[in-house]
């Protein structure tokens, strides 16, 4: 347990490191492309893992063109954002890549309910919120044009936090099984352990940050907190219940994680939800 807290650690350290570069930069004419595609090549690679799971269990999805439509939509979402007289777009990629997926099953009938469900699936369960990354990124605050970084900084810490909060409280205390079918390591320590250390970090962005600046009130950064790691936590039991389904522990092999679609899996309702209540004016 010790080693693989370490593992988690460091990698997680270096994770941060590498995420507050990235963000940093992200409005940068000359990095904004390198941001852009290393967001496509999560979501494609979320997308690939995903799929394999589906490919654990016999089906057979339309992985390259499942991860094609992923990829098409995120820039045709961009795209929408910088231009909008162009935001229908984002919508006529769904709907192409619907056309597309049954296209291929025209001349191959057998077990087409089943994987051209998978194939949509995937792209709604992945590529559609994890693309309010970009949303997120290039909001366009009516009092700042830069508070997106901050809106996107801010989920991503609350989330992975949560995840953090919950994976040392639930190894050091935890006793009671939160989700035995599920995830029979996960505890109802670990769980509220994680809740409470999201909404501390929830306060420490209103304290240090966002009282200054009048975006959150004491409230706002309360609830928030905790909706986000409520949903977060959801998030990990969901892919919990996929990986049980096809009878995997990780979804793939990256050190200290499993996978990367055990790394987004937490973010596929926060940053969704992020998105919402900025897009509704909600804080600030």
């Amino acid at each position: 347990m010790g080693s693989q807290l370490k593992q988690r650690l460091i990698m997680s350290a270096l994770s941060i490191f590498c995420l507050v570069f990235v963000i940093s930069y992200a409005h940068h004419s000359i990095f904004k492309p390198f941001f852009i595609l290393a967001n496509a090549a999560i979501i494609g690679m979320a997308l690939v893992e995903f799929y394999q799971l589906a490919k654990n269990k016999g089906y057979e999805p339309l992985v390259s063109l499942g991860v094609t439509g992923s990829f098409v939509y995120l820039i045709t979402t961009y795209v929408g954002m910088k231009y909008p007289n162009l935001q229908a777009l984002p919508f006529l990629t769904l709907l192409v890549s619907l056309l597309i997926f049954f296209l291929a099953f025209f001349y191959k009938q057998k077990g087409s309910i089943v994987n051209l469900s998978i194939t949509t699936f995937g792209l709604v369960y992945l590529a559609l919120p994890l693309t309010c990354i970009l949303q997120i990124t290039y909001f366009e605050s009516p009092l700042n044009m830069d508070h997106g970084r901050l809106w996107l900084t801010y989920v991503l810490v609350v989330t992975k936090i949560t995840d953090m909060g919950a994976y040392i409280v639930g190894k050091t205390v935890g006793k009671n099984k939160l989700a035995v079918r599920i995830s029979p390591k996960k505890t109802i320590e670990g769980a509220l352990g994680g809740t409470l250390i999201s909404v501390g970090a929830s306060l420490a962005f209103y304290f240090y940050i966002f009282s200054s600046d009048q975006l959150m009130t004491l409230g706002q950064s309360i609830f928030v907190g905790l909706l986000i790691s409520l949903l977060a936590q959801f998030g990990d039991l969901a892919e919990s219940v996929l990986k049980r389904d096809a009878d995997v522990k990780d979804s793939s092999h990256l050190p200290g994680f499993g996978g990367v679609l055990d790394v987004v899996d937490s973010l596929v309702f926060t940053l969704p939800f992020m998105y919402l209540i900025l897009h509704m004016q909600l804080l600030g």
